[in-house]
């Protein structure tokens, strides 16, 4: 459950403690949850609570990992230019193929790695979290209201068949 806000106590309060900001800092570092709870002292499923309930341990770590892929791709485009020089040798060289289809996976047309995603706003994430289990809760109901109607289908057959020994015709039918 969220902490409220102590000014707006029907506001949630998605501050995040050390030891979450340490744990986003050790994931984004490339630690699984198993090496992060171990370096901030408690337990994996804690580390995945976080990662998969908590609306401001999501947002703060979708923030970062965006920042990183930023820095990753400001990075990749100032190696673009020697790379270019590298692609138009290798165009003009004996096999060309493996450099074209450099270029081609280089501009996206090839399958090329996506940006991370995800909201950065821990209101929109805890109104996701919300949606989804509104429609968990709507399809425990629903399997519940199948299982009572097999349940009630079952006694409604036994009746019927004790109402009809010779187990031969449907009721409300007269035999020809």
């Amino acid at each position: 459950m969220a902490r409220r806000n102590p000014t707006n106590p029907d506001t949630p309060d998605w501050s995040l403690s050390e030891q979450q900001l340490t744990a986003v800092a050790l994931i984004i570092s490339g630690k699984n949850f198993q090496e992060t709870a171990d370096t901030i002292g408690v337990t994996r499923q804690t580390v995945s609570q976080w990662a998969n309930h908590h609306a401001g341990f999501q947002a703060e770590l979708n923030q970062c990992r965006q920042e990183l892929w930023s820095d990753l791709v400001d990075h990749l485009r100032s190696l673009a230019p020697k790379a270019v020089q590298v692609l138009a040798r290798e165009l003009d060289g004996d096999a060309p193929m493996p450099a074209a289809l450099a270029i081609l996976r280089a501009c996206g047309l090839a399958n090329g790695p996506l940006a991370p995603s995800g909201p950065t706003d821990a209101e929109t994430i805890a109104a996701e979290l919300a949606l989804k289990e509104d429609e968990r809760a709507h399809v425990a109901e629903n399997v519940q209201t199948v299982i009572q109607r097999r349940v009630f289908d079952r006694a409604l057959a036994g009746m019927a068949a004790s109402l009809d020994p010779e187990h031969t015709r449907p009721l409300g039918r007269s035999p020809r």
